[in-house]
C-alpha cells in the first residue's frame, strides 16, 4: 500500500509507507499479552505510523456513504454551490452543525474506521471520543504557484484555556471529497508525537507545550510538513500526540473533511501516565 504525501514540491510525492525509517526496521512485535492479527495494516505500515505518528489509507470510506454527508456539507456552509467565485474566503467557519448530522455520522458508524484503530491500539479498547467533526477549508484565492504550508501546526486536547485536558488515544482525518495537492489537505509534522510524548514525561499535560513554543505558536527545528492529499475516502490515522493543520488551500474547491477522535475506555484513569516506551499499551 502506498501513501501519497506532498511536501514543498509540486504535485503528489508517491512514497513507500516506511521509506523515511532506517533500511534494518524490526518486524511487528507481538505483545506478551495478546498475540495482534494485522488485518487493514501491512508491517510497513505499522511501522510508519510508528516513525512518522500517522499513516494513509485510500478507499477506506464508502462512496456512497460520502455523497450523502458532501450534501450535507453544501447545506450549511452558507454558500452558492453555482458560483466558485463566492467560494474564496469561505462562508461558515468552524466545525458545521452537520457534524452532528445522521448522514454525517454514518461516515463513521456504518466504516470500519474504530476497527482499523483498534488493530494498532488493542482490542475492544475504544470508544468514540467525538463524532465526524466536519471542516471545510475554503479557497484562499491563492493560486497553487502561491501556495505555502502553514508555519506550524497545533496539539489537540492539552494546556487548554480552562487549564483542563480533553485526551485521546487516535484520530482519523477522512477526505469526504477529492482533496488536490495543496488544496488544504489534513497535514502533519512527521515524528513530532515522539518528541512532544518525549516532552510530557517531563512537563504537565495541563500546561500543554508552552516552553516549546514561542509566542506565535512556532517551534524550533520541526521537520518539514507533509499534506496529505487523495481521492474521496482516502483516511489520515494520527496519533494523539502528532502536531497537525488544515493545510493552506490554494486551490478553487473547497476541502471537506472530518476529523474523529477515539480514546481508550479507561482513558481518564491513565491519561497522565507517560510510558518510557511511548507503545507500551499499544498492539503494535
Amino acid at each position: 500500500m502506498w501513501w501519497w504525501g506532498i511536501r514543498s514540491g509540486d504535485g503528489y510525492e508517491r512514497t513507500c509507507p516506511g521509506s523515511r525509517i532506517a533500511e534494518n526496521r524490526p518486524f511487528l512485535k507481538a505483545r506478551e499479552q495478546e498475540e495482534t492479527h494485522m488485518n487493514s495494516f501491512s508491517e510497513d505500515e505499522v511501522e510508519h505510523f510508528k516513525e512518522n505518528g500517522f499513516v494513509v489509507k485510500h478507499d477506506v470510506v464508502d462512496r456512497d456513504l460520502l455523497e450523502p454527508a458532501v450534501e450535507k456539507f453544501w447545506d450549511e456552509m452558507e454558500l452558492d454551490r453555482d458560483d466558485p467565485a463566492s467560494w474564496s474566503g469561505g462562508g461558515r467557519k468552524g466545525n458545521l452543525p452537520c457534524s452532528q448530522d445522521p448522514v454525517v455520522r454514518a461516515t463513521l458508524l456504518d466504516t470500519p474506521l474504530q476497527d482499523m484503530c483498534e488493530e494498532l491500539v488493542g482490542k475492544d479498547t475504544l470508544q468514540i471520543n467525538n463524532y465526524t467533526f466536519a471542516k471545510p477549508v475554503y479557497p484562499t484565492g491563492k493560486t497553487p504557484d502561491e501556495w505555502e504550508p502553514p508555519e506550524h501546526g497545533h496539539l489537540d486536547g492539552h494546556g487548554l484555556v480552562d487549564g483542563s485536558v480533553q485526551p485521546f488515544t487516535i484520530a482519523v482525518t477522512v477526505n469526504m471529497a477529492e482533496v488536490k495537492p495543496k488544496g488544504g489537505g489534513f497535514t502533519v509534522w512527521p515524528g513530532t508525537h515522539k518528541r512532544v510524548h518525549e516532552y510530557f514525561r517531563n512537563h504537565s499535560i495541563l500546561n500543554g507545550l508552552k516552553s516549546l513554543q514561542d509566542e506565535q505558536g512556532n517551534w524550533d527545528s520541526l521537520p518539514e510538513a507533509v499534506e496529505n492529499p487523495g481521492p474521496p475516502g482516502t483516511v489520515t490515522f494520527w496519533h494523539n500526540k502528532m502536531m497537525h493543520s488544515a493545510g493552506n488551500n490554494c486551490r478553487p474547491d473547497i476541502r471537506m473533511a472530518c476529523v474523529s477522535r477515539f480514546s481508550r475506555k479507561n482513558l481518564i484513569d491513565t491519561q497522565f501516565e507517560m510510558y518510557e516506551d511511548m507503545w507500551e499499551d499499544w498492539a503494535i
